[in-house]
């Protein structure tokens, strides 16, 4: 699973203030935890995903319980994983294996995972039980759904000094991230920022995820005149994502193409095409597949010996 620009931008986020960011994702209090490093795991892919590693795997320690060290690993995703559950046990496993806090003898991390999801609602948490066979395997996951969190809880946390700046491109994701009148209040907050890089990154990464939440327009447009050139890795992604917007916008119209041409030609061969086989082909998202459904309209017998090849 190739990491997108989205990707990057929620783990350079959630590294501008890891304290203040780890306190929010999880519902800590500043007293109840201590942060102490970002583990190195890029030895260890993510299971689904070998081209790269999970590098937000967050080495902290339980303050309330003799500082018992914990490794949490934590998930950025644009959209829920049905199979987060089984890819993040898999992880888990050679996280515990392959980690330690110390160099103490049998000393092992307490492990613990987080899945933020950009959109969608995620269940990476199960819980199986058998008790007549004495068996129970359970993982809970802390699972933050940030199109349906409060926007204005965000802001009025941060307004009211509970939380950190950092926290401020989250809000486009969230309930009430498009509305002008809270956009005015972001800005209001980031404008307190008096390290002009880090506001930049600010309102970079929030154009990032206002183009996820479809909320791009309003928030480029309530940004006019900020100074972005203070961020060239954010500028890079911004880039990114409208060259990829456009490259998507020529995929669409070329499948759009495909479509219209299968139901076309195959109306002229086979007939009138029922609805539900203009569902089927409306269903096809893959241009390599509808190509091969084009190609197949000349060898097919009917509808049906066509879309049996979709």
């Amino acid at each position: 699973m190739p990491v997108n620009h989205f990707d990057q931008a929620s783990r350079f986020a959630a590294k501008f203030d890891p304290r203040a960011f780890l306190g929010w994702l999880l519902g800590l209090p500043p007293d109840g935890f201590m942060f102490r490093e970002w583990l190195d795991t890029r030895d260890l892919p993510f299971p689904g995903g070998t081209d790269r590693a999970s590098d937000t795997v967050a080495h902290v320690a339980d303050i309330t319980r003799n500082r018992v060290p914990w490794a949490v690993a934590i998930e950025f995703q644009t959209k829920p994983d049905p199979e987060m559950f089984g890819r993040m046990l898999g992880y888990l496993s050679g996280l515990w294996l392959n980690r330690k806090p110390d160099a103490g003898r049998g000393s092992r991390f307490h492990l613990g995972a987080a899945v933020v999801n950009l959109t969608g609602n995620g269940s990476a948490s199960r819980e199986m039980t058998w008790p007549a066979a004495g068996l129970h395997t359970q993982l809970n996951v802390v699972e933050r759904n940030l199109e349906h969190e409060s926007g204005a809880d965000l802001l009025e946390g941060l307004e009211a000094g509970r939380w950190s700046r950092a926290l401020l491109p989250w809000l486009p994701l969230m309930v009430g991230g498009d509305k002008s009148d809270m956009i005015d209040r972001w800005k209001a907050l980031a404008d307190g920022e008096p390290d002009t890089r880090r506001k930049a990154e600010f309102a970079g990464i929030a154009l990032v995820f206002a183009e996820k939440a479809g909320r791009k327009d309003i928030w480029e447009q309530k940004l006019e005149g900020w100074n972005m050139e203070e961020s060239t890795v954010v500028n890079a992604w911004i880039a990114k994502g409208e060259a990829r917007g456009e490259a998507r916008g020529k995929e669409i119209g070329t499948m759009e193409a495909a479509r219209a041409s299968i139901l076309r030609l195959g109306t002229k061969k086979f007939g009138p095409v029922s609805q539900e086989v203009r569902e089927v082909i409306e269903a096809i998202q893959d241009r390599a597949r509808l190509e091969s459904l084009l190609e197949h309209v000349l060898d097919a017998t009917d509808w049906a010996d066509l879309i049996a090849t979709a």
